[in-house]
């Protein structure tokens, strides 16, 4: 694994994979690096659902700088000492603690390291997250990474549209180890538009993730 952040006893663990969907390399995110905030007191001040507080974070904070000002102003606790740095194959994984203080857990997520023109979205990422078929919470996450042109002037986020059943091919890009694990299917196809980021919960056991590192 990458690294454990500081936190309760019960952990998650997260996978982060920052090349496209198709497993495609994005240009200039070699040298991405991840810190962790916890997001939970904020969260529970908000009273929304992940989805409202999503589109609010993202609409009213677009850029990098505008949400270090958000981390300041909101004096989020920085979970991780060091970031956590991608490897060779466009890979992070790390833990984050299931509760705080008690509470569900949010975390915000954030990328630093970009070098070209494609500017990592922040991971907003609320606790539980549930198996779609069986409804069971699930403690592995596979983070599918989207990205802003940053040439591109980003426009409001829409309502997102009615989440549609994942196709069963995708699973195909997966290995597994005689476990499978669900995928989500909050997905966002477009580069170029800020949205929601696509956290797959995937079909990767903790072996293969640490195979893989």
């Amino acid at each position: 694994m990458g690294g454990t952040a500081v936190g309760a006893e019960e952990q998650v663990d997260l996978w982060i994979h920052t090349w496209s969907e198709k497993g495609e390399k994005v240009e200039g995110t070699e040298k991405l690096a991840f810190d962790v905030y916890n997001l939970t007191q904020w969260r529970e001040e908000r009273k929304g659902d992940e989805k409202q507080d999503k589109e609010y974070l993202m609409n009213t904070y677009p850029s990098k700088e505008e949400l270090k000002s958000f981390v300041e102003q909101e004096q989020l606790t920085k979970l991780n000492e060091a970031s956590y740095l991608v490897d060779g194959s466009g890979n992070v994984s790390f833990d984050v603690p299931r509760y705080q203080d008690g509470k569900d857990a949010a975390y915000l997520i954030l990328a630093s390291g970009e070098e070209g023109e494609y500017h990592m979205l922040p991971i907003i990422l609320y606790f539980p997250q549930q198996h779609p078929e069986t409804g069971e919470e699930a403690q592995r996450l596979l983070i599918y990474g989207k990205y802003q042109d940053i040439k591109v002037p980003a426009p409001p986020e829409d309502p997102a549209p009615p989440l549609e059943p994942e196709e069963p091919s995708a699973a195909k890009d997966f290995p597994t180890l005689g476990k499978r694990y669900p995928s989500t299917n909050d997905l966002v196809r477009d580069f170029s538009r800020i949205g929601l980021v696509l956290v797959m919960i995937g079909f990767i056991g903790l072996k293969q993730i640490k195979k893989r590192k």
